[in-house]
């Protein structure tokens, strides 16, 4: 192996390293230390965003310089550093269709295909076609198209499939039904269907809050649409980010107590692996059965810190 490739190497494994070590960091059981050592790694990243865009800079008086930039953006390390801060030459909408056009032969050998549609507020809007029964379902192959534009284009806020949406609410209403066939019968009349006004349920107001506010996890970075099991010591929710809105949960579903972090997530809906119940996790609220409800936690976002009020005691 050259000098060169053993350079790249390490430095992948670097990388890899500091995601790890970020990641434990956030699940320290001590709070303060936990957000000193988050600060100090956000201060450093910044000196050396500031670093590298003076770097750039030098760059725009040389006569080769789209040469330079070719070399640059063909290293796998350098395209993901200057992504992260936001300093990569190439626009967002050409690095998604350039992967996705990379992705397609793969996608093709599994009896589908992929459309890029375009790019629309952030988000990468795609068009999947499947040929045949063998083709994996579209829940997996969504995963695999956020795998490839995670590296390709993190600076992406996520990705919309077309028709999609429908056959969330169509894979909702097939869970519903199941939940109830299987449901033991009832002895009393069943209640009166919930009249949903709203979309997303209320926030809890936390001026006002009995307990004790605790940091989980850091804002920044948190995209929409994801979901998140945090478990540590006394801590063990979930917590998830929709329409630009944080919301937390027990981590426990609603009949039975048992944890959610094996549940199927199809934003914004939570598929739990023990019953089938399919919770809308704007509102808590279970589809087709009202009457069950997560159990929701007091949050509120300050200095980039998503905190969560604990019970005291």
């Amino acid at each position: 192996m050259s000098e060169v490739l053993a350079g790249e190497h390490d430095a992948e494994e670097l990388l890899g390293q500091l995601g790890s070590l970020v990641a434990e960091l956030e699940q320290h059981p001590d709070a303060e230390v936990r957000e000193k050592a988050l600060d100090l790694v956000q201060i450093i990243v910044k000196l050396h965003g500031e670093a590298l865009r003076r770097i750039l800079a030098t760059f725009e008086s040389l006569p080769l310089k789209s040469d330079i930039y070719a070399r640059m953006l063909g290293d796998d390390v350098i395209r993901a550093i200057l992504t992260v801060h936001d300093l990569l030459p190439e626009e967002l909408e050409a690095r998604v269709a350039k992967a996705i056009e990379e992705l397609r032969p793969f996608l093709i050998s599994q009896g589908c295909d992929v459309k890029f549609l375009g790019v629309d507020g952030g988000r990468a809007q795609l068009r999947l076609m499947r040929s045949g029964k063998g083709a994996p379902p579209v829940a997996a192959l969504k995963l695999e198209i956020e795998k490839v534009l995670d590296v390709a284009a993190p600076d992406l806020l996520g990705i919309d499939i077309e028709g999609m949406t429908e056959m969330n609410e169509a894979a909702a209403k097939a869970a519903a039904m199941l939940g109830a066939m299987i449901a033991p019968p009832r002895t009393e009349a069943p209640p009166a269907p919930a009249k949903l006004v709203q979309i997303k349920r209320p926030r809890p107001d936390a001026t006002n809050v009995d307990g004790t506010w605790v940091s989980i996890v850091r804002a920044l970075g948190f995209e929409d649409g994801q979901f998140k099991v945090i478990s540590y010591e006394e801590i063990n929710l979930l917590v998830c980010k929709l329409g630009g809105e944080f919301y937390a949960y027990r981590n426990a579903c609603a009949e039975g107590g048992r944890p959610l972090g094996g549940a199927l997530f199809e934003s914004p809906m939570l598929t739990c692996a023990c019953h089938g119940y399919v919770y809308d996790l704007r509102r808590g609220l279970c589809v087709g059965k009202p009457g069950l409800r997560l159990a929701s936690l007091p949050l509120k976002v300050e200095d980039d810190k998503v905190k969560v009020a604990l019970p005291r005691g």
